[in-house]
C-alpha cells in the first residue's frame, strides 16, 4: 500500500522559482541599444488581449536567460520560444492571460515565470515536457480518492487528481511520464507550475503528438477487428486524437467508429456497420479476466471529435 500510494502521488511538488530583484542597469553609451528586461512589474496593459500579450513577451524574452527569438501564432493563439541551442517550446497564451490578470505585482511576475517555465523546460527537463494524458474509468478516480483518504487521515483536504469528462464513465487524467514511474498530477501541481487545467490538456495533447511521432500508432487486425500498438502502455491515449479517428471513419465509408478501450495497453475498435465486427469486439471485451490495468469493457462511438456510450457490455463471470 505504502509504495503504492508514493506512486499515486508521485514525486515532491517542486520549490517554487526564485525571481531575483534586478540591480539598476548601468549607464550605456549613446550608441550602444537599450536592452529590454523582463519586467518584474507587468502592467495591466500588456494584459488586455492575446495580441498585445504576444507583443509584450516577443519584446522581451529574446533578452532573457537562453531564449533568442519568439515566434507568435495568431490563429492557434500560441508563442514558439527559440533557445540558444536550437530547443524549441511552444505555449498557449489563453488561459495564461486569464490567469496572470487575477495576481498583481511580484506574484503576477512569479506566476508568468512559472507558466513559461523557461529553463527547465528549454532545457528538456521540465515535468511540464513529460505530461501526457491517460485514458481511465471514472470508478479509477473514485477508488484512488478514497484510498487517499484513508492514507492521509486527519487531513482535511487530501490531494485531488486533476481531470477531465470524456464519456461516459470515461475520464481524461494526466501523468509525468518518468524514465521508471509514471506519477498522476494532482491538482497541488498545477498551483506550483502556474496553469490551470485548460493550459495543462493543452500541454499534455502537444506532448502526446511529440511522443507519438517517435513510437509511432500501428494498427493490427484480429478476425474481423484491429486493434493498436503504441509502446505497451499508451495505446489508450489514442483516443485523444481526433485526427486518427477521422481517418478511420473514411476507411470506412462514413462508418462512425466503435471502440473498446479495454486497459491501457488494449484498445480494439471496428465501426457501426460491422455487425460481425461488433459481435466479437463484445466478446473480447466481455473476457477481461487476463487483462491488467483495466479500464473498461463497454464500446463508445466516435464521432464528430467526440465519445459517447455506444453499448454496454457484461463482464463474463468467471
Amino acid at each position: 500500500m505504502f509504495n503504492f500510494l508514493k506512486k499515486l502521488f508521485g514525486r515532491a511538488k517542486r520549490p517554487d522559482a526564485q525571481i531575483e530583484q534586478l540591480e539598476p542597469p548601468a549607464p550605456q553609451p549613446a550608441d550602444t541599444p537599450a536592452i529590454k528586461s523582463l519586467d518584474l512589474n507587468i502592467p495591466d496593459e500588456a494584459l488586455q488581449n492575446e495580441a498585445r500579450f504576444a507583443s509584450y513577451l516577443q519584446e522581451r524574452l529574446p533578452f532573457f536567460g537562453e531564449v533568442i527569438k519568439v515566434d507568435y501564432d495568431p490563429g492557434a493563439g500560441s508563442l514558439t520560444l527559440h533557445s540558444r541551442n536550437g530547443d524549441t517550446m511552444t505555449k498557449f497564451l489563453g488561459n495564461a492571460l486569464l490567469a496572470l490578470r487575477e495576481k498583481k505585482g511580484q506574484a503576477r511576475a512569479q506566476a508568468l515565470f512559472n507558466y513559461l517555465n523557461i529553463t527547465e523546460a528549454l532545457e528538456g527537463g521540465g515535468e511540464l515536457d513529460k505530461v501526457l494524458p491517460v485514458l481511465k474509468s471514472r470508478s479509477f478516480v473514485d477508488v484512488a480518492r478514497q484510498q487517499m483518504v484513508q492514507a492521509v487521515r486527519g487531513k482535511s483536504d487530501p490531494p485531488q487528481f486533476v481531470y477531465l469528462d470524456e464519456a461516459e464513465d470515461l475520464v481524461r487524467l494526466f501523468v509525468v511520464n518518468g524514465e521508471t514511474t509514471v506519477s498522476y498530477v494532482m491538482t497541488s501541481a498545477l498551483d506550483g507550475w502556474g496553469i490551470d487545467v485548460g493550459e495543462l490538456a493543452e500541454t499534455a495533447q502537444a506532448n502526446l503528438h511529440k511522443f507519438l511521432s517517435k513510437t509511432g500508432v500501428q494498427i493490427a487486425k484480429r478476425s474481423q477487428f484491429q486493434y493498436i500498438e503504441i509502446d505497451g502502455q499508451f495505446e489508450s491515449s489514442v483516443a485523444f486524437l481526433p485526427n486518427f479517428w477521422a481517418q478511420i471513419q473514411d476507411q470506412s465509408g462514413g462508418a462512425a467508429p466503435i471502440a473498446a478501450f479495454l486497459s491501457r495497453d488494449k484498445v480494439f475498435f471496428t465501426h457501426e456497420n460491422d455487425a460481425q465486427g461488433l459481435h466479437l469486439l463484445e466478446l473480447i471485451s466481455a473476457d477481461l479476466s487476463d487483462v491488467p490495468y483495466v479500464i473498461s469493457p463497454d464500446q463508445y462511438r466516435w464521432e464528430n471529435g467526440k465519445w459517447s456510450l455506444f453499448k454496454r457490455v457484461a463482464r463474463s463471470v468467471q
